[in-house]
């Protein structure tokens, strides 16, 4: 009786067990309050760029331009985090973000700011993550053991995740409680949110001669380019990026374009995206939770599958969807779906990396975040396409035809294709599906 029990408790403890490391709850404190701000700022720069300029177009090309940098700095940042003191390149990183926002903030308090001082601190912005998000996690694999990896990332996913959805909620709740003219103090509390993160990595601990010598591996492979050569030869990791670039680049169409769904193929307008993008974030953190879970269970490779094919299926589903309340359904399960696709991906390089490589090899991640602008452009233009009186007229089918069917077939599209390429690359990479 008493075994039985305790099987709850012993599985509550299981999944709690990164946090058994001091080193491991100091850096995720750091990394909530950091993603937390790096969420409330997403939602002030938006809004404050729509006050100055009232123009969708400069709102889009001042939010994407975050993404830039993340297609070739996170490889210097990979490499950086192999060749020096990872603590002491994240400490670095966080601080300049704190300069950096602390000074926008200061130029809103003093009415100075402009649009393009939004467009210069977002690039500023991107080069600075890109270089120190590879380190966090080299970090991560620097201050956790192999046992607890699987679970301090997907832990560390939450602590991504989470502030996701509370950081927009907040700055949307503080703009409609205190009104327009206080962005500049909401900006300075981002900046102090990063201090905190900067201050906690103080309080590691850490020695600067143990971690260069794990660093140093087997002494072999100090090239920049030994980060590409290792996944090449690694055929699952290179099956992990594969796929997660087949989503970045045709899979992430959905996300992009909830506003127009909600509006001209479900008539709900702002209210009902509204309800569509909470119930997404929902999904996401709800996601989060369970790879935590699925942190210490074995068939990884299969599990990861089953996530693609799920979430081509509610991306199928959701592109023909014109009922409110189903799409709700769908929508919550697509933001299940598509972070437990990044997260088990995120954990399985983690635990394939050798830790003198992780910084170079995790680089792939960030790149591959970078990469979704393309495919957002790239959709964006078949929506473009599609909208159009005339469609697209293929002699079996038509496509588009309107905004609504435009934006619904664009979906149709990127669904089927992801769904085609993720089986691709399973067939391609068969160790990919019988990872553990």
């Amino acid at each position: 009786m008493k075994l039985h029990k305790n099987r709850p408790l012993s599985g509550i403890r299981s999944s709690l067990m990164a946090f058994e490391i001091s080193n491991f709850r100091i850096l995720w404190a750091g990394r909530a309050s950091s993603n937390m701000a790096r969420s409330m700022r997403v939602f002030l720069r938006a809004w404050m760029v729509w006050e100055i300029t009232d123009s969708p177009f400069l709102l889009g090309f001042v939010t994407s331009s975050l993404s830039w940098p993340m297609l070739i700095m996170p490889f210097i940042g990979g490499f950086l985090a192999d060749k020096i003191d990872r603590r002491f390149l994240v400490k670095i990183t966080e601080s300049l973000l704190v300069l950096l926002w602390g000074a926008v903030a200061v130029l809103i308090v003093l009415e100075l700011i402009e649009w393009w001082h939004f467009l210069v601190s977002s690039v500023l912005s991107g080069i600075i993550q890109s270089i120190g998000r590879p380190g966090h996690q080299a970090l991560l694999g620097s201050i956790v053991d192999k046992e607890h990896l699987s679970n301090a990332t997907a832990w560390d996913n939450v602590a991504d995740t989470w502030p996701r959805v509370a950081g927009p909620a907040i700055g949307a709740v503080l703009i409609g409680v205190i009104g327009s003219g206080w962005e500049g103090v909401l900006f300075a509390s981002t900046a102090l949110m990063q201090l905190f993160t900067a201050v906690t990595l103080f309080f590691l601990k850490w020695d600067p001669v143990e971690q260069r010598a794990k660093q140093k591996g087997s002494g072999e492979r100090s090239s920049f380019f030994d980060g590409f050569k290792y996944l090449w030869n690694e055929k699952v990791l290179l099956g992990l990026v594969s796929i997660g670039v087949a989503f970045a680049m045709i899979g992430g169409a959905a996300g992009f374009m909830l506003p127009i769904f909600a509006d001209a193929m479900l008539g709900e307008g702002a209210t009902g995206l509204g309800y569509l993008m909470t119930v997404s974030t929902l999904g996401g953190a709800a996601g989060a939770v369970a790879v935590v879970s699925l942190s210490n269970v074995g068939h990884r490779g299969y599990i990861l599958l089953f996530v693609a094919i799920l979430n081509t299926g509610l991306l199928i589903a959701f592109s023909k969807s014109e009922i409110f309340a189903l799409t709700m359904v769908l929508v919550f399960g697509m933001g299940l779906a598509q972070v437990m696709f990044r997260a088990m991906r995120i954990v399985a390089m983690q635990i394939l990396t050798p830790d003198d490589l992780r910084g170079r090899v995790m680089s792939f991640q960030t790149t591959i975040q970078g990469m979704t602008w393309i495919g957002v452009m790239i959709l964006g233009g078949i929506a473009e396409i599609l909208k159009r009186p005339e469609g697209l007229d293929l002699g079996i089918i038509k496509l588009g035809g309107d905004i609504a069917s435009g934006v619904a077939d664009t979906i149709l599209i990127s669904g089927i294709a992801y769904g085609l390429v993720s089986i691709l690359c399973f067939l391609i990479f068969p160790s990919l599906r019988k990872f553990q």
